[in-house]
């Protein structure tokens, strides 16, 4: 549990770190951004042009303070947020205008200054920005608004002062009123309430230059400040699944390690980690295919050592004995004179242990375990044939073809063999017995022929009758998907035909 949190606690603290860096990055660039950004003087025209929008945009904001009044209210002009910047104008970075800041100061020095004038059609101020220069109720006001109440077009120009030259813009004051207008009914026409008259130096830098400001700067600091919660939140929420899939993962790993190896994990996705869960059920399927091989070939050990424990100990028991027997049986034959009267039963005897000697021996080397794992499947049935021509004299050949073949089916081919072998050597009395092993791409074919006294076989026979050692080779070659025919007749021998495929149907 540590483990796995420890990983998502260290996977949320990067996504912190990076929200946070990236938040910091970003409020670096834009004050380095600010710092160098270069900022170019306007001409004086452009400036110009901007006073008489300032003024323009004052005298609509007057007209619409007026109202129905149609009269000039006294007010306050300029924003008492803006500090005054003497010999330097103020431009405004949306509307084309100036700022206009409200001047509250005791001495007038107007060479310098921004401000703004609002005046009535009699010439006495009824508003200002400079109320040191120009007090609301008092006339005063500049000459150049003064001459230009006479046309009311308003206008702009510049100024040369002792300070240097400065700029100016006039508007007319209108406000809407209706008036007759002949047969053809009343028609709106503009009533003159007064004029607004803007001045500021001449001297002033672009707006377009990026400004370093405490709102921006308090902007910067409350986005670095969510950055820390944000950053957990989404650390939290974005890697839960990665975790969770990881703790799927490790508790299989455990379960495996058990023994468990049927435990398979759903694969989700296509990254990496689905990459891992792949593999993981790919191991999983091999050990668990590896731990059933061994388990058979545990098992097929066990069976092999069972089955040398009992043809050791029948050989040296039972064999021995019956050897001994034979050969008691042959000294007294040829002990007892002609004439005997029991010497048909001493004859009779030694043939008997003669014959279970022979079945003995027939019992041991179908008993006797074949190492295919280390020889193959050829070099045991060679051997096979070789045992028993040099220990029963009976003449098996081989005429095997390099096969290539699973091991089950390697083992079922080799116990069939030995079954067929046995059987013509205990039932046929055979001399010569012949195993052919053919094989193609579809099909694997083993033929076990010999010359003994045969019996009539039904046309069912390999597939429904016949005694225990036909059935184990019938069970042998159906438990692998293949088919097992028996062609016999009295006097001409016996061929016992299983037919395997190469793959199970």
């Amino acid at each position: 549990m540590k483990a796995r949190s420890g990983l998502q606690a260290k996977m949320t603290a990067s996504y912190v770190a990076v929200t946070a860096g990236a938040a910091l990055v970003a409020e670096i660039a834009i004050i380095g951004a600010a710092a160098l950004s270069s900022s170019h003087p306007l001409p004086v025209k452009e400036l110009q042009g901007r006073a008489q929008v300032t003024a323009a945009g004052i005298a609509a904001k007057i007209a619409m303070t007026a109202g129905g009044t149609r009269t000039l209210a006294h007010t306050d002009l300029g924003d008492p947020a803006v500090s005054p910047t003497p010999g330097r104008a103020q431009p405004e970075k949306y509307t084309g205008g100036l700022v206009i800041p409200q001047n509250s100061g005791p001495g007038c020095d107007l060479g310098p200054a921004s401000f703004a004038v609002a005046v009535s059609p009699a010439g006495s101020v009824m508003a200002t920005s400079y109320p040191a220069c120009f007090k609301a109720g008092a006339a005063g006001a500049p000459t150049k608004m003064l001459t230009s109440l006479a046309p009311r077009a308003g206008g702009s120009g510049t100024v040369q002062r002792s300070s240097g030259m400065v700029v100016w813009g006039a508007a007319p004051v209108e406000a809407k009123g209706i008036s007759k207008a002949g047969a053809g009914g009343k028609v709106p026409a503009p009533q003159f309430l007064g004029e607004v008259y803007v001045e500021a130096p001449a001297t002033a830098s672009s707006p377009l230059g990026i400004s370093v400001s405490f709102p921006l700067i308090l902007a910067g600091l409350i986005i670095l400040g969510l950055s820390v919660p944000v950053g957990i939140v989404f650390g939290l929420l974005s890697t839960r699944r990665l975790t969770r899939r990881l703790k799927r993962l490790t508790t299989s790993t455990l379960q495996v390690a058990d023994g468990a190896f049927e435990q398979r994990i759903p694969v989700a996705g296509s990254d990496e980690l689905a990459q891992l869960e792949e593999n993981f059920n790919r191991m999983a399927e091999r050990l668990g295919a590896s731990l059933d091989t061994e388990r058979r070939l545990a098992g097929a050990n066990a069976r092999h050592a069972e089955r040398s424990r009992i043809a050791r100990e029948l050989h040296d028991s039972i064999s021995q004995d019956l050897f001994s027997l034979s050969v008691l049986a042959g000294g007294l034959r040829r002990a007892l004179p002609a004439a005997s009267p029991v010497l048909p039963e001493v004859a009779t005897m030694e043939q008997t242990a003669g014959d279970a000697m022979r079945e003995m021996q027939v019992l041991l080397l179908e008993l006797r375990p074949m190492a295919l794992d280390e020889v193959g499947l050829a070099a045991a049935l060679a051997e096979i044939c070789r045992a028993y021509r040099d220990r029963l004299g009976v003449d098996v050949q081989a005429e095997v073809e390099p096969v290539a073949l699973a091991p089950a089916l390697e083992h079922a081919v080799l116990r069939v063999t030995q079954e067929a072998i046995a059987n013509s050597v205990k039932h046929s009395a055979a001399a010569v017995v012949q195993v052919t092993l053919r094989g193609d791409q579809d099909e694997i074919v083993l033929r076990v022929t010999d010359d003994g006294r045969g019996f009539d076989a039904a046309p069912d026979y390999g597939s429904a009758g016949g005694g225990l050692g036909l059935r184990v080779m019938r069970d042998r070659v159906a438990e692998h998907g293949g088919m097992l025919a028996i062609e016999s007749a009295r006097g001409r021998g016996t061929a016992v035909i299983a037919t395997f495929p190469r793959r199970l149907p």
